[in-house]
C-alpha cells in the first residue's frame, strides 16, 4: 500500500482582485488534485507572484508524538487558511 502524501501549494495569487482569490483557489486545486498518489492537497494563497508546492511524505515521520503534532499543525494550518480567506471577504465588502 502507497503511503499518502501531503502536497502543498504556495499559490501566487498577487495581482488577482482579493473577491477572485477563493474562487481562483478552488479551480486551481481541482486541476492539481493528485490523481495517481493518494494523498491530500493543501493550497494556501500567498501575495507572491511566484508559485511553488512542497511535498510532505509522512512515512518520514515515525514518532508517535510527532505524528500527533504534525496532524495537529496541518489542522491549525486549514483552519488559518480558512480564516484569511474569510477576512479576505470581509475586507472586499467594506
Amino acid at each position: 500500500m502507497e503511503e499518502k502524501k501531503i502536497f502543498v501549494l504556495y499559490l501566487g495569487v498577487q495581482g488577482i482582485r482579493s473577491e477572485d482569490i477563493e474562487d481562483y483557489t478552488y479551480r486551481i486545486g481541482k486541476r492539481i488534485a493528485p490523481s495517481t498518489v493518494e494523498g491530500e492537497t493543501i493550497i494556501i494563497p500567498t501575495q507572491s507572484p511566484h508559485t511553488r508546492i512542497e511535498c510532505i511524505n509522512p512515512k518520514y515521520i515515525t514518532d508517535a508524538d510527532l505524528i500527533t503534532e504534525h496532524t495537529e499543525k496541518m489542522k491549525e494550518l486549514q483552519l488559518h487558511l480558512q480564516n484569511q480567506l474569510e477576512q479576505l471577504k470581509e475586507n472586499k465588502d467594506e
